[in-house]
């Protein structure tokens, strides 16, 4: 029977860069080492004091996870 390890988790901000060709632009800021146990209101606290320090408009946040399949 297969199981799935955790390995690593990132922790990725997206903000709006400007109009190009009438689309928008992202720029995205990926912090790691994100702890298995971090909880959604845990990251999004993280998140938003951190995208109150860039001058870009904050989109989102999204936590990446990777896993091992053993």
């Amino acid at each position: 029977m297969a199981n799935l390890e955790y390995k690593q988790a990132v922790l990725k901000l997206v903000f709006e860069a400007g109009l190009v060709e009438g689309k928008m632009k992202t720029k995205s800021k990926t912090y790691r080492n994100i702890q298995a146990s971090a909880t959604a209101d845990g990251l999004e606290t993280v998140a938003t004091t951190l995208a109150s320090l860039s001058n870009s408009p904050y989109i989102g946040a999204e936590k990446v996870e990777t896993l091992n399949l053993i």
